[in-house]
């Protein structure tokens, strides 16, 4: 596809602009120069090419002189590596270029062909890699030579200079010759900064969801480059599982495929979607993920990557914070005596509505995970509001507890309650001591009288016989 690209570019090269300067000789074709020309070549002035490498936007092409003021070149990028390859033959044909013979042998050539290979044999290659300054000079035969950007190194570029040919000598104007060459191939950087936030949680409680939104800005390339990638990857917290993923103003299956599972989110642009992208565009791409779990530290902080043609740009690292919060139930002060079957209402507010309900269990525990805040806010007030007493004891007269500070501290250290319960009064029993003599004597006075009843009766009925 490459070659393709090339031989659609074809042109004659002009000599006076045979070098790569400012640009690489992309589909820049060679023109052999007059037979007179060729004679004037000494064959024993030694050549060399000098690679200039810059970061920035490409200038107009260069005439392969040195450039004495390189204030307005751009920022010197070191560590770019460039292979270079001397053609050998061209259709059967040595390429010679001390020799008229040599010169026609590469008439018309352009870099497409020649990477290509078919026609073409080349020597060992020879790699060069770019200093502190961004030039590397490297001493070559007369010949022609085809430079490829292999390795950019540490610097991080969506476009690299395209491969390009250049001769040793290099034809000059009024018949003169170069044979120290120097090429000024630019690199464009990556230098977007892409941001990431977070908002709060679909609910205050874990297992909600919450949304990161990453803004990508799409970098500036080269003007004889494409945007060929474009992908956003989240990978995200172990603690997070991702939910949906959108994009504003792109279509998913059409402009950008998604991959939503697990830990894995993830866009990448289609070519359809890649034909839309401008420099300094912002691609807002929305994440909402579910908090399963707050692990041993509540802070859940995530990143995304921005690629951009192979270059890399991170976020920043925004967090969700969640803490913990446990509840002790007991009974008279008693903390051995361990209450289950109270209920609480949780509130973030009191004048607004539950937002959770705890009950304890057995051994008079419960526990929740509260939402805190994000970023550097790491703590929240939140209240307890007892709704129903464990069996056998009373509701406190004033049934809230709070506020109670929890926080996300970073050690999964719960913030511990302690509620006590008074025992519900006992009924009236039977009066003891004195009053069960009482009831005695009443019982004796009862069984005298039914004694001197009987008696009358007998008396009575004595008297009538």
């Amino acid at each position: 596809m490459k070659a393709n690209l090339f031989k659609r570019m074809r042109t004659r090269w002009i000599p006076a602009l045979a070098a790569a300067a400012a640009l690489s000789l992309v589909g820049v074709g060679i023109t052999a120069p007059a037979a007179e020309a060729a004679g004037n070549i000494n064959p024993d002035t030694p050549s060399s090419l000098t690679i200039n490498k810059y970061d920035g936007p490409q200038g107009p092409r260069g005439d392969g002189t040195k450039i004495d003021d390189t204030s307005g070149l751009g920022t010197p990028l070191r560590g770019v590596e460039f292979t270079i390859r001397k053609v050998l033959t061209a259709n059967g044909e040595d390429v010679n270029l001390d020799t008229e013979a040599g010169w026609n042998a590469i008439d018309g050539v352009v870099v497409a062909d020649v990477l290509d290979g078919t026609g073409f044999t080349f020597g060992p290659e020879i790699k060069v890699l770019t200093g502190a300054d961004g030039t590397v000079t490297q001493d070559l035969d007369h010949g022609l030579y085809v430079v490829e950007e292999t390795d950019p190194g540490p610097n991080n570029i969506v476009s690299p200079a395209q491969p390009f040919l250049v001769t040793l000598p290099l034809p000059q104007s009024g018949g003169k010759w170069l044979y120290d060459v120097n090429v000024y191939p630019k690199n464009q950087t990556n230098k977007t900064t892409p941001t990431k936030e977070v908002a709060d949680p679909s609910k205050l409680v874990l297992g909600a969801d919450v949304t990161w939104t990453i803004t990508a800005p799409v970098p500036d390339k080269a003007g004889d480059d494409t945007y060929r990638s474009f992908t956003i990857t989240d990978s995200l917290d172990p603690r997070l599982t991702c939910k949906t993923i959108a994009v504003d103003g792109f279509t998913e299956g059409t402009d950008y495929t998604a991959t939503c599972n697990g830990q894995t989110a993830n866009i990448e642009f289609t070519s359809t979607g890649l034909g839309k992208l401008q420099a300094g565009q912002n691609v807002v791409m929305k994440v909402t993920t579910t908090v399963n779990s707050i692990g041993d530290n509540g802070v859940i902080e995530n990143e995304a990557t921005v690629t951009t043609n192979g270059s890399k740009v991170t976020t920043n690292k925004p967090s969700t914070n969640w803490g913990p919060l446990e509840l002790l139930k007991y009974a008279d002060n008693d903390k051995s005596a361990t209450l289950g079957g109270a209920r609480f209402e949780v509130y973030d507010s009191k004048d607004g509505q539950p937002i959770a309900e705890l009950t304890t269990d057995e051994n008079g525990n419960a526990s929740i995970t509260l939402w805190v805040g994000n970023n550097d806010v790491r703590a929240k007030d939140y209240f307890l509001k007892e709704i129903q007493a464990p069996a056998g004891y009373t509701l406190p007269a004033d049934p809230w507890t709070g506020p109670i500070s929890v926080s996300a501290n970073g050690e999964n250290t719960p913030t511990t309650i302690d509620i006590s319960n008074k025992q519900k009064d006992r009924g009236e029993l039977p009066f003891t001591g004195a009053n069960g003599q009482l009831m005695l004597t009443i019982l004796g006075i009862a069984l005298l009288l039914l004694a001197i009843g009987a008696a009358v009766v007998r008396y009575t009925r004595a008297r009538k016989a």
